[in-house]
This record gives C-alpha cells, structure tokens and sequence, in this order.
C-alpha cells in the first residue's frame, strides 16, 4: 500500500491527526507515540498519508528522522556517531533550508569530533604496538563504537562479556583487545597541562573528552539539547559563555521520527531512553517522538514501562486489512473483476505490501525472473544477511518449530534465535493453522525465486528439509 493508494485505518488517521495539531498530548513537554505491526503492514505508509493529509504549519515543527531500514543497513551506521550524525543532518523547516543542518547544530558537532579524535588516537597508538594486525585494528574500532553506544566508562566493558558486548563478534581477538584497551594512554582520563592551565578552551575540550570516555550517550544527548534548546527557545543558563544560536524564528518545537526502530536499536537505545528522552521531558520545549516498531514498544527496552510510562500514549497496532479495504485497495489500481478480487483476497492473505506486489506481478504478465528478482529483494529489505539465511531454510519446512530449525541449522542455540526471529515476524509467518509456517503467498514466490537464481542452493534447502525431524 502507498500514500497514493491509501485505505481504511480512519481510526489511526484522526489519532495520529490529533497527536501532531498539538490535540492530543501526555502532557509536559514530552509525548511518545509508537506505531506497531511487522514490516509490510502499512507504518511509514500510515505515517505519511497523514503528514500528508493535514496542514503543520501552524505548528512550527523541527523534524528530525532516522530510518533505520535505509541508515542502519550498514555495519558503518550501526555507530552512534554515525546514527546522530544522520539524525541531526536530516533537521528539516522553512526556517532553516538556507543553512546545511551543521550550522544549527554545533554542540553536537563538537562532541563528534572528540569522539572521533578519541578512537583515532587509540587506533593509532594500537597500530605503534601492532603494526600488521589490521583483524586487531578493525575489532578495535568496532569495540570503541560498541563501547561508547554502552554510556559507560569504555574500560567498563573490559573483560569482553555478553552482558555488555556480544563476544562471539570478537572470538578471534577477544584477549588481544582485554589486553591491550586498558593499556592504551588515549583512553585513560587526562590531567590538565600547561595549555590548559592558561587557556579555557584547552581545558574544555579535555574535560569533554573526559566526559565522553565516561559516558559517551549522555555527552551527545546533552550536546543535542543545547543545539534544539538553543534554536527552539533560548540558550540553557549551563550553556552561558559558550558560542551559541540565538532562537530560530519560525520552529518553536520539535518532531522527532524513529522508523524501523528494531534495526536503530543496537546503536541508538541507551542514548534514547536513557538520556535523550528523560532530557527532553525537562526540557525548555516541546517534543513528540514517533516510533515505527515491529514489536511492541515497551518490549524494546525496560526504561519505557519503568521511567517513560507517564509519556507513551496509547500505542496504534496495525493489523491486516478487511475484506472491504482490500477490495478499495484493489479498486484503487484500477482492477475491478471480482474473481480478481477473490484472487487478491486469497494469494495476499489480506496484507498491504504483498497487495503491491500482487498488482506489480499482475501488471509485469506473471512471475517471469525479474519479477522474482524484484520480490525477493522487497521481500527481504527489512532483513539482515542473517534473517535472510534463516527464511531460506524456512521456506522449505511446512512446520517451523526449533527441532526442524536445528535440523536445517545444524546449531542449537541458532534455532532458538532463528525460531524467536520467526515467531514475532508477521510479515513472514501465517497468520492461521495449527503450526508456524512461512505465508504461502511468500513461500511460493521465493522459492520459485531461489530455483531460478540458485538452483544447487534451492535442491540443498529441498533435500535438507526432507530429512528434517519436526
């Protein structure tokens, strides 16, 4: 379903209406609103068809969106410098279309570039040591990323333990990195030098490095309140002797979109929850926080029902369309036979994304191999190279279940994970029927898919499931 094609939902539509022309709020200075349903049920769809449906310019908002299917596709943006630098580069107003997003949002950049200039000079100091091991050096900065998403001291997560960091990411150098960080001088707390002694901006860049190894979250959320503070309403009395903005004419508040928060998580949680929102509940002006999540939003992180209840409205859950819906989506790109209808109603099993692809499949004459191409890639953009490893072996099973998972897997603990992936993803498993499996209509397409692109594969997952204990 696209924003030109939109259908049903009225009740999401007014609320989401009301929550963005100030109608409904939770009162203070913070709202939380969180749109739920799997990948394909219609969220950004939903979100859009209403921010294109009502006039906002009454209400002076500073939009500032991260989509993690598009910004956390990467192992480069799952860093949470790289994810609040695509935050505060996407600020968009009237107001500010005649200055680059940096202009306006200086703190912030100041607390990049000294978490930039940390990790350099740990990797350069590591380089001195270990000057031909690049595996060492490249772990080295993944854990430095990994460390500062924590907000705690960075040699908090030394000795490398699953409660802090995943140590299967660095079976191969785990005991080179717990040797060598809590040796590295760039890490360590600075004392005050000569410079700094004499100069107060030596001084305030050592303490913000300081700061940062302590905490790095909590250094970017401050930094990020200082900018909007300063451009909403006026400069905090914390930030007093610092080169600030005087207030922007024309933004008085800001909207801050989250899509496809599950794939932001990693990088972005403990930022989020525990310190940019907690900091903008007291802050000088006004927030609403939209979050496009596949599960329910609570079930993300504990920090939503124990410190940020009293901010969450009432969370909107997608759910499949009507009959009624889907016949007026099916309408909407000009098919009207009923026996196609039937056949929509039937192959989709009622879902908005797999319409669309229902209507490219008719338009294109069938399933020819471009066609497939096109479904599988669709099909598949919400998911990491993982979960996509993990439909390929479903595909072929008719009960999904952890003993038929292990038995295509080979690994136990993998078909815990590939089953707990399975179970919450609608936009894969049937809706109905006694046991879990993948939505024929899916099924069907993507197997024809890897038959055409990689048959051997295709006969392998075949034969495998054959065998397969379920």
């Amino acid at each position: 379903m696209t924003v030109s094609h939109f259908v049903g939902r009225q009740d999401a539509v007014n609320h989401l209406a009301d929550l963005l022309t100030g109608f409904k709020r939770s009162g203070g200075q913070l709202t939380v609103q969180s749109i739920e349903g799997p990948g394909g049920i219609g969220k950004t769809c939903l979100f859009n068809h209403v921010l294109e449906s009502i006039d906002l310019s009454d209400r002076k908002y500073l939009t500032l969106k991260i989509d993690g299917n598009v910004d956390g596709s990467s192992t480069s943006a799952q860093s949470i410098v790289r994810a609040v630098s695509r935050l505060v580069d996407s600020a968009e107003a009237d107001a500010i279309r005649d200055k680059p997003a940096g202009y306006y949002f200086q703190q912030v950049g100041r607390a990049i570039k000294a978490i930039e200039m940390i990790r350099s000079l740990a990797v350069a100091e590591f380089q001195k040591k270990h000057p031909d091991n690049e595996n060492g050096r490249a772990a080295l900065v993944r854990f430095l990323d990994l460390a500062f998403e924590l907000g705690k001291r960075l040699n908090d997560a030394i000795p490398i333990t699953k409660k802090h960091i995943n140590g299967r990411e660095f079976e191969k150098s785990k005991h080179l990195l717990e040797e060598i960080v809590p040796t590295l001088a760039s890490l360590q707390e600075e004392g005050a030098n000569f410079w700094e002694r004499r100069f107060a901006k030596f001084s305030e860049s050592r303490a913000l490095r300081n700061s940062i190894k302590e905490n790095a979250c909590k250094v970017l959320a401050s930094a990020l309140i200082s900018d909007l503070s300063a451009i909403l309403k006026r400069y905090r009395a914390a930030d007093r002797g610092r080169a600030m903005h005087r207030k922007v004419p024309g933004i008085d508040r800001l909207l801050l979109i989250f899509d496809d928060y599950e794939k932001l998580q990693e990088s972005l949680d403990e930022f989020l929850v525990g310190h940019l929102l907690p900091a903008l509940r007291s802050a000088n002006f006004e927030s609403t926080v939209i979050l496009l999540v596949r599960d329910q939003l609570e079930a993300t992180h504990p920090a939503w029902d124990q410190h940020l209840k009293p901010n969450l409205l009432k969370h909107i859950a997608l759910e499949n369309l009507t009959r009624v819906e889907m016949d007026e989506l099916v309408e909407a790109f000009g098919i009207s036979s009923v026996v196609e209808k039937d056949r929509a109603w039937r192959d989709t099993a009622d879902y908005p994304f797999y319409v669309q692809l229902w209507i490219e499949e008719v338009e294109s004459g069938g399933r020819g191999a471009v066609m497939l191409k096109r479904f599988y890639e669709r099909t598949t953009r919400w998911m990491s190279d993982r979960e996509r490893r993990w439909l390929e072996h479903t595909l072929f099973l008719d009960t999904v279940n952890i003993r038929s998972l292990r038995s295509m897997l080979g690994s136990e603990s993998e078909a815990h994970d590939a089953f707990r992936w399975f179970e919450h993803n609608g936009s894969v498993r049937a809706t109905s029927g006694p046991s879990f499996r993948v939505r024929e209509y899916l099924r069907s397409r993507l197997i024809d898919y890897l038959r055409a692109s990689d048959p051997d594969r295709c006969e392998e997952l075949e034969a495998r499931s054959r065998t397969a204990i379920t």
